[in-house]
């Protein structure tokens, strides 16, 4: 009996933990497809799609060759700029095999009644990994942007310094979770709205991870912005905050 109810316990924690894992956690109805094989389709003039699903500005800076740019924020706005044949092969990819917004785009592909769809396995990076090239429409000049990690940023803003943190996540990730004071505009935005900024004050970019943070302040810096970013972006501050909040009180 008492074995009989420990596997009643274990069929509700896994009933649980399917019903309420997000969409990319749960098992996919999209495949990967390694670069080697996306290269040798596009070879062969095999009918694909590929989608870059980053912001405008990363995809006018790098993207690979016949891809259309749609942001994954705004894929559903755009989606008749997909094929209007649903079984055509679409293949969405980011800025890596982590970064969740061509999963999400995918997801979005198949509710759109898209049956053949693909991720990009390792996304951009490794696309470039094994040599097959990219073009740019709008190259954003490299430069030295300093970072800073997030207990320096903690005591700038317990001296009030002046300064403005721009946090270039998507609306939904701000809304959960963000630094004190931060604005938002997201990265996909960013080309339209950036002088909603003022020229006169420090820029602080934080965006997931602290990866597309210095594209984002390579294009400020070139707009004339004083800029900085967020070394290991929200993820690295949110850790530092924790450990923090595990520290005894002085007393």
């Amino acid at each position: 009996m008492r074995t009989m109810h420990k596997r009643h316990a274990l069929l509700a924690v896994l009933a649980t933990l399917f019903l309420y894992s997000p969409a990319w956690a749960q098992k996919p109805a999209w495949k990967y497809i390694q670069p080697e094989a996306l290269h040798q389709m596009m070879e062969q003039k095999i009918d694909v799609t590929l989608v870059n699903t980053m912001s405008v500005i990363e995809c006018r800076d790098h993207t690979i060759p016949t891809s259309l740019c749609l942001p994954c924020e705004t894929l559903e706005m755009q989606i008749g700029k997909l094929p209007t044949d649903k079984q055509r092969k679409l293949v969405f990819y980011c800025e890596s095999e982590l970064c969740r917004r061509s999963y999400r785009a995918a997801e979005k592909a198949f509710k759109h009644g898209y049956t053949d769809v693909s991720i990009l396995k390792d996304g951009l990076p490794g696309w470039k990994k094994v040599g097959y090239g990219v073009v740019s429409q709008e190259r954003i000049p490299r430069r030295a942007i300093p970072s800073i990690k997030a207990p320096v940023l903690k005591t700038w803003m317990e001296e009030k310094k002046s300064f403005i943190i721009l946090d270039i996540r998507s609306d939904d990730a701000f809304r959960e979770n963000h630094i004190e004071g931060a604005i938002n505009i997201p990265f996909h935005l960013l080309d339209v709205r950036y002088d909603d900024l003022p020229l006169d004050s420090k820029i602080v970019v934080v965006d997931e991870r602290g990866f597309r943070s210095f594209l984002a302040a390579s294009y400020l810096l070139r707009k004339g912005y004083d800029v900085t970013r967020l070394f290991g972006g929200m993820e690295q501050w949110q850790k530092v905050r924790a450990n923090a909040a595990r520290l005894p009180v002085k007393k």
